[in-house]
């Protein structure tokens, strides 16, 4: 089984390098051959790289940032035939999506055993225009809201 891990180095508090070594192991010790992508500052880095993971055939890819890293993996993948499993590592601000799903959000070591000790679960994403989300879609007054 590969893995690829997509991380985002300006996340939240800018910890997940300081983690990644360790995150790295566990993957391995859970089976993976694990590897790793840092995000840049290119438009869609996250998701052009998810989708040509996805392309190459990774079975795992897994976001780790904040919710626009695993939105951008999300929609770098969600378009395509064969999608991998997508987990997450939240290393961001808020992390509202990893919270909905119950990944601990404090602890990245233990966001990483979270994610190599349970099963898949499917979820259904939506899609406006060209773009998916998964969680929440806003746009307007309740955006403007958001990052005030």
């Amino acid at each position: 089984m590969r893995a690829r891990i997509i991380y985002n180095p300006s996340s939240g508090r800018e910890q997940i390098t300081k983690y990644l070594l360790d995150i790295l192991r566990i993957f391995e010790q859970a089976g993976y051959e694990t590897s790793t992508y840092e995000t840049t500052t290119e438009h869609l880095s996250a998701s052009n790289e998810a989708k040509r993971a996805a392309q190459e055939g990774f079975d795992l890819i897994v976001a780790a940032g904040g919710d626009g890293t695993v939105s951008e993996v999300i929609n770098g993948v969600a378009g395509l035939e064969k999608r991998p499993t997508i987990g997450i590592i939240p290393a961001g601000t808020t992390n509202d999506y990893a919270r909905s799903l119950q990944i601990p959000r404090h602890d990245l070591l233990e966001a990483a055993r979270f994610l190599v000790s349970q099963e898949a679960i499917p979820m259904d994403i939506g899609k406006t225009g060209n773009t998916y989300f998964m969680n929440i879609a806003a746009a307007g007054h309740l955006s403007d809201i958001t990052y005030e």
